[in-house]
């Protein structure tokens, strides 16, 4: 017999569902500089494979510079670098890492065949590599290359090539297991550290805890959301979206979404039906946070312009997004210290979206510290 579906403890919109993100991702008041790294936490990290989109995207939520981010990262440490979800580079709340290696470690040792079989090494061979680069790592930062020659000694030749020519697929795992992060640049060398050294404090979770605290923390910010959402934002791996939910089960609570069904933490959803409505114009940059949390897009924009947004190779355009919705794609460019913005809408923008897109780029032009030169419409 077919088990019958849970009623919807609420029916929602997608205007409530848009407000209430909108909110939780800090995209209708920016947040002071104080809250930096709060806010890097609430949203879950920010992607930072391009490290000027990365600064953008927290500067759009948050009243700083690049050089504060900096600051945060390298001096204050309130801030990693570090390979995190879908095996991409992220910023996240050094606070929050054991969360985050906590679950995303336990799973690459769990798909532990996946990346023997790319990388042609043995089991053992992988965990003595992991424990070597542990153990050549400390708080001091440290080249790639110094690794390499510390790692690889002693080693078969094959490993030793895997490390000069594949070290990149072995630092992921390693990273996302908690044995290095990101180090600040020497010179144009980037340099790694061991997290348990490097960040101000550091404890260990066990795996059903780290569990529940990344999927609450997950629902917070892209919320109502599926199970297949929360496993395309961590990066698919197999069981972890049943594991989540099962672990918080009774915190949350079924809804539907204008017919979709979806699931949330049942402490928003009072903030959930809060009706009141305040407008958000952004410009947000490639990779934003807020497009990265669902297994599609659909929500944000018609289908037809898809390619606009998700291009080949995995990349995610700057997008104007209007109240949660995605209304076009735009482009900038530094010229002698004049910043110059181009936005490419989908349909005729009203003009009071215009004029609050040139004060998003006034926004924009500050935070990178120079001036607005011009808003064009393509």
């Amino acid at each position: 017999m077919k088990k019958k579906a849970t009623p919807a403890a609420a029916e929602l919109s997608w205007a409530d569902v848009h407000r209430f993100r909108l909110e939780r991702h800090h995209l209708i008041t920016r947040a002071p500089k104080s809250q930096l790294a709060q806010v890097v936490g609430d949203i879950g990290g920010v992607q930072a494979q391009v490290m000027s989109f990365a600064e953008l995207q927290i500067a759009v939520r948050v009243n700083c510079t690049p050089a504060d981010i900096r600051e945060a990262l390298w001096k204050r440490k309130t801030l990693v670098k570090t390979w995190l979800m879908r095996g991409t580079l992220h910023l996240a709340r050094s606070t929050d890492l054991p969360v985050y290696t906590g679950v995303l470690g336990a799973y690459t040792l769990r798909n532990v065949k996946a990346w023997l079989k790319y990388l042609q090494l043995t089991e053992p061979e992988m965990n003595n590599l992991f424990q070597r680069i542990g153990g050549a790592l400390d708080g001091t930062p440290v080249t790639r290359e110094q690794l390499i020659t510390v790692v690889g000694r002693g080693q078969t030749a094959h490993v030793r090539q895997i490390l000069k020519s594949g070290w990149g697929g072995l630092l992921k795992p390693a990273a996302r297991r908690g044995w290095l992060c990101f180090g600040p640049n020497r010179g144009q060398s980037v340099t790694f550290v061991r997290p348990k050294s490097w960040l101000n404090e550091w404890h260990e979770l066990e795996l059903d805890v780290a569990n529940a605290e990344l999927a609450r923390r997950y629902l917070r910010a892209y919320g109502p959301a599926t199970r297949r959402d929360y496993a395309r934002w961590m990066g698919n791996f197999p069981g972890a979206d049943r594991a989540a939910w099962a672990v918080i089960e009774r915190e949350l609570i079924d809804v539907s979404v204008e017919g979709e069904p979806a699931r949330m933490l049942a402490a928003d959803l009072k903030s959930m039906q809060s009706h009141e409505s305040q407008e958000s114009v952004q410009l947000l940059p490639g990779f934003d946070p807020y497009l990265m949390g669902h297994a599609t897009r659909d929500h944000l924009f018609d289908a037809v312009h898809r390619w606009k947004v998700s291009r080949v190779a995995g990349w995610i355009s700057p997008v104007v997004l209007v109240d949660g919705s995605v209304l076009g794609v735009w482009t900038h460019a530094v010229t002698r210290g004049k910043l110059q913005v181009g936005i490419t809408p989908f349909a005729p923008l009203k003009p009071r979206v215009i004029k609050a897109a040139g004060a998003r780029a006034e926004t924009i032009a500050t935070a990178l510290g120079v001036t607005l030169d011009r808003v064009t419409l393509g």
